[in-house]
Parts: C-alpha cells; sequence; structure tokens
C-alpha cells in the first residue's frame, strides 16, 4: 500500500504542470473559468458559478445519517452556490480503508476532503504536492493563476483566522493549521462550546441527598463540595452501604464507565496529569509519559481498590457503548458515571437527579485542579487534492461554510425553516422538530446535518449554539462551564513533529504502547493477587520494551521546536 501511494504522488508532481486534465476531478467536467462568479451576483451573493458544475467531495458518513445528498444542509448549499455534489462517501468504521484507496487511484480523486483530514497524511503527502496549499500566493489551477485562496476568495474564513476565531486562548489559530513548511494545507476545524470541550463527570445529588436523610452520621459533601479523591471514594462508599435509591435492594453501582477511558482521565486528574499519555509537565518544561510516573502508579491503587471494594463497576471493562450503561441507568441504579450528557444514560425521568462535579485533587496531588481538555483547533476541515481545476469554487463553498450563515446550516439547519430566533434581540432561538417526527431530536438534527454521528463541522460556533432555547442543553452548558478554567491539552495543539517519517514511527510506536497500556490497566485493576507495587517493575519494563523512551523523545523535540517558535 504504501508503495503504490508512493508512485501515485511521485507521478502526481511530475505530471501536474504539464497537463491538470490527467486527473479526475468535478465529474469530468470541461473546466470554464469564465463561468466562476468571485462575488455571487447582486440578486444572490453566495452564488459560486453562472452554470452548474458538479464537485466531488468525500465525506465521513456516521450510522445515524441519511445519504449526504438527502441531507437538508447541503440541499440548500446547493440552492444558494449553484454548484452539485458528487459525495463519495465513507462509514466511520472503514473510512480510513476507503479513504486510502481513494488516493491510490490518481485519475478519479475528489474535488474535496471534507472533515477529518489528518496532520500526518498532509505532512506525508504534501511534500510530493498532493495537496493544494490555501495559502500559496503563486497557486495557478484551471489553467490560470489563482494565487492566495485565502486573501482572495476567503473573506469569512481570514477574518475568523485574524481574530484567532475570537476564542480566549494562547493557542494560534493559524499556527495549528501551518505546517513547517509555511502552508496551510488544510482549513481549521473550531470548536469553543463548553460542552464539547471535555468530557462531563456527573454524580447523583438526589442520593447524597437521601444519605444525609437516613444517616446523618454520613454527613456526606454536596456535589459541589466534592475537592479530592478522598471524599469522592467517601461518597462513593456510602451508595454502596445505604441503599441511596431507596429500593430495598443492594442493586446501586457507585460508579461506571464506558471503555474507562474519560473515568480514568478523571481519575488520574487528581494524581497531576490528565491523560495516560505524552503529556506536558505542569510546569511547561518538557514532556513526560504519564504511563511511568509514580502519579499514575497512585492513580492505578487507587481505581484498584475501588473495583475491589466494589465501587467500581464489576462489568467496566466490557461495557463499550452508551446503551450498556443505560440498562443500568434507567433502572435507576446508579450514583455516578462520565456522559456526554446526563439524560443519554438515566432518561429524562432522572435527569434532574444528576450533576457535574470535579474536578479533582488528592493528598498526594495538592496543586491546581486538571481537567483534561479537547482542542478548540485541529487542522483537519478541509483539504483540496492537487489537480482539480474547481480550487476557487471550493474555497468560496468552504468559505460560506465559515460564514454565520454555514455555522448555523451545520448546527441546526436554515433559519425560518429549522429553527427561528426568539426575539429581535437575537438572544436565543428554537429548534423545530416535527411533531409527526417518532424519533429522537438528535435524530432529526442528523437529516440536516453530519454533526450528528459524525461530530463533523468546520465551525461549531457558541455564538449560535450556546443561544438554543433547551432547558436541558442550556443547564448542559452551565454545568460544562465548571470546568473551562481547569482545561489541560496533554500537549499544544501547535505542536508538530518534523517530517513523515516521524508521524509513521510514532503511528507505530503507539499500536503497541497504547494497547499495552489499555490491557494493563485491566491486569492491574482485577487481580486480586497482586499489588501494583508488586508489578509495577515489570510493568515499566514492558513499557521500554514497547520503546515508550524514543516515543517520548519524538514528542519532545518536536515540544521544544514548539517552545522556540512561540
Amino acid at each position: 500500500m504504501k508503495r503504490k501511494i508512493l508512485s501515485f504522488l511521485i507521478a502526481l508532481v511530475l505530471m501536474a504542470g504539464a497537463s491538470a486534465a490527467l486527473f479526475g476531478c468535478g465529474g469530468g467536467e470541461t473546466y470554464d473559468p469564465d463561468n466562476f462568479l468571485p462575488a455571487g451576483t447582486a440578486e444572490n451573493p453566495w452564488q459560486i458559478v453562472k452554470e452548474p458544475v458538479t464537485l466531488d467531495i468525500f465525506v465521513p458518513r456516521g450510522g445515524m445519517n441519511p445519504p449526504y445528498r438527502e441531507m437538508k444542509m447541503f440541499q440548500k448549499l446547493s440552492e444558494l452556490t449553484n454548484l452539485n455534489f458528487n459525495f463519495i462517501e465513507a462509514e466511520v468504521s472503514t473510512y480510513d480503508n476507503l479513504r486510502s484507496t481513494t488516493w491510490e487511484d490518481k485519475n478519479n480523486l475528489p474535488d474535496l476532503f471534507l472533515f477529518n483530514n489528518t496532520v500526518a497524511e498532509q505532512v506525508a503527502y504534501s511534500q510530493f504536492g498532493a495537496f493544494v496549499a490555501f495559502n500559496d500566493d503563486e497557486l495557478t489551477a484551471g489553467g490560470i493563476h489563482v494565487g492566495n485562496l485565502i486573501e482572495n476568495y476567503m473573506p469569512n474564513y481570514r477574518a475568523l483566522l485574524d481574530a484567532n476565531f475570537n476564542i480566549d486562548t494562547e493557542t494560534d489559530a493559524k499556527k495549528v493549521a501551518m505546517l513547517d513548511d509555511g502552508y496551510m494545507y488544510s482549513t481549521l476545524s473550531v470548536n469553543d462550546v463548553p460542552r464539547d470541550l471535555t468530557f462531563k463527570m456527573f454524580i447523583n445529588q438526589q442520593w447524597i441527598d437521601n444519605i444525609n436523610e437516613d444517616y446523618p452520621d454520613r454527613d456526606l459533601p454536596d456535589a459541589d463540595e466534592i475537592a479530592t479523591v478522598e471524599q469522592y471514594i467517601e461518597v462513593l462508599r456510602a451508595f454502596k452501604e445505604c441503599d441511596p435509591n431507596r429500593n430495598g435492594k443492594n442493586d446501586e453501582v457507585p460508579v461506571t464507565a464506558k471503555s474507562m477511558e474519560y473515568l480514568s482521565n478523571f481519575i488520574l486528574a487528581a494524581y497531576g496529569y490528565v491523560s495516560s499519555d505524552v503529556e506536558v509537565k505542569n510546569d511547561g518544561s518538557g514532556l513526560v509519559y504519564t504511563p511511568v510516573t509514580e502519579a499514575y502508579q497512585k492513580y492505578l491503587e487507587t481505581v484498584r481498590m475501588m473495583y475491589q471494594e466494589g465501587l467500581l463497576d464489576n462489568q467496566v471493562f466490557s461495557i463499550t457503548t452508551d446503551s450498556q450503561m443505560a440498562v443500568k441507568g434507567y433502572a435507576g441504579r446508579l450514583g455516578s458515571f462520565c456522559a456526554a450528557a446526563a439524560y443519554i444514560t438515566v432518561g429524562m425521568d432522572l435527569e434532574d437527579q444528576y450533576v457535574t462535579f470535579g474536578p479533582l485533587t488528592s493528598e498526594y496531588y495538592t496543586g491546581e485542579p486538571l481537567q483534561w481538555g479537547f482542542s478548540n483547533f485541529t487542522a483537519s476541515g478541509a483539504t483540496i487534492p492537487t489537480g482539480t481545476p474547481y480550487v476557487r469554487e471550493v474555497a468560496r463553498l468552504l468559505d460560506i461554510m465559515y460564514s454565520e450563515l454555514g455555522t448555523q446550516l451545520i448546527a441546526y439547519g436554515m433559519e425560518g425553516e429549522d429553527w427561528t430566533w426568539d426575539d429581535e434581540a437575537h438572544t436565543s432561538w428554537t429548534f423545530h422538530v416535527p411533531a409527526d417526527w417518532a424519533g429522537t431530536q438528535e435524530e432529526y438534527r442528523a437529516t440536516i446535518t453530519p454533526n450528528v454521528g459524525t461530530a463533523s463541522a468546520l465551525y461549531w460556533s457558541y455564538d449560535f449554539v450556546g443561544k438554543m432555547n433547551d432547558p436541558i442543553i442550556t443547564d448542559l452548558n452551565r454545568m460544562s462551564e465548571r470546568y473551562m478554567p481547569y482545561l489541560k491539552l496533554p500537549v499544544p495543539e501547535e505542536l508538530k513533529f518534523a517530517n513523515a517519517d516521524e508521524y509513521t514511527e510514532v503511528s507505530r510506536l503507539r499500536t503497541n504502547l497504547d494497547l499495552y497500556v489499555r490491557s494493563s490497566v485491566s491486569d492491574f485493576v482485577r487481580n486480586a493477587d497482586q499489588t501494583v507495587a508488586e508489578g509495577w517493575q515489570s510493568y515499566v519494563d514492558g513499557m521500554k520494551g514497547y520503546n515508550y523512551e524514543r516515543l517520548l523523545g519524538i514528542y519532545e523535540a518536536a515540544y521544544q521546536r514548539y517552545l522556540q517558535g512561540r
């Protein structure tokens, strides 16, 4: 596979200058540069072409979504722009394989890869000229000089970049988008919605109230008062021992999780790190591989104790879906869990019993509380393969998707049709689900946008999304805001490796290390015959065998380059 891709890319560089027509694009149509409308028309500023043309677009598709051609968002974009779209859809489960196959067929490349564009692919392929650079002043396509796409055809995106998307962060959006060669081969995926910038830990405040009423000597702290992992464990013990759901059964599950990942990071953060991975030291001086630290050992000892005492769901390592957690949640048996929203796990009838809490510290770590944060910016939004003549058309289409209209479309659809403002001041808006719709609100939204099912969005904007008039969503945003002051990214968003070989090596090292770390957590936690301390050195030796030091070294070199470039 690698040899085929390399052969194709070398051929692409040699042939691109000779004839763009050799590459498949635009549905096989002959390119007419005079058909392009750089600023639309007086009647329709969104119109991109005089006569319709077809763009081939490669996209990920989630299980909840209908075909892209049926999504209202793209139907509206087609109507506004006069562009037709031919979608090459890849189910999420087979996305990587189909994308690789698409790259192999140089005669049938799409005009646009929309969403899920990895930096590793950009680094590897850009060295062979396989991507259009959005900020290339010398760009030529379709037989004409096009120049800098951002400067010439993307005013909305350019303004957002210049304003750092109006996000209060030290991260520089332009540096995230730019590779070391100075070019931007992908637009950014941007998210500043609090509820999507971290996971959330929920706890049953009603259970706490019930226990304090039934067992006054317990004197449990309210959810907002739980500040340390030691306090949290005492609450979980009370959940196990005191029948807080008051059904007369010993059926309470103090805490559960899906695949352990987010719960692991929540407990680990109480010991000073937010990820089981390479991470910036809290003083910012360098990086550390957390799975070999003393803090990680303390975290393992805590989770093992929780499991052995029956505080942690004994099925936690086999739970892989929200629906599996929901079996116990809907039955009123869960004391605490991590989830995107409480109602997903416990249903609407019990949702109001649960509140967010944390982040926590511990007797071991008494510094500033930490919470694993997700990136505001990732260079994954959209890439344009070299060879398509429709670079200006694609640039204008993308710019519309970053406009106010575009961010609304990809979030909840068209104003006046799918949602309406509640007042003239535009302080809130209401989403309209048809009265005869039999599914959930999110299932209906999936008919409008790929943002449901794939989480794909070029700009998921809090300025719009945060104004939704929905009590549950509003409350979820409010509860999520408690984590915002404490968010920590494991490594800076701007950090990039030196070359394609390093991306390949990191991927190879991670394949073994990540599997080893995950399996070791299960082994440590469930093994009643060996303590963490007894098995620790053997575990670390195994990590060395999988060459974690080399992985850390690659990251450390990239981090030092990042520090020098700040």
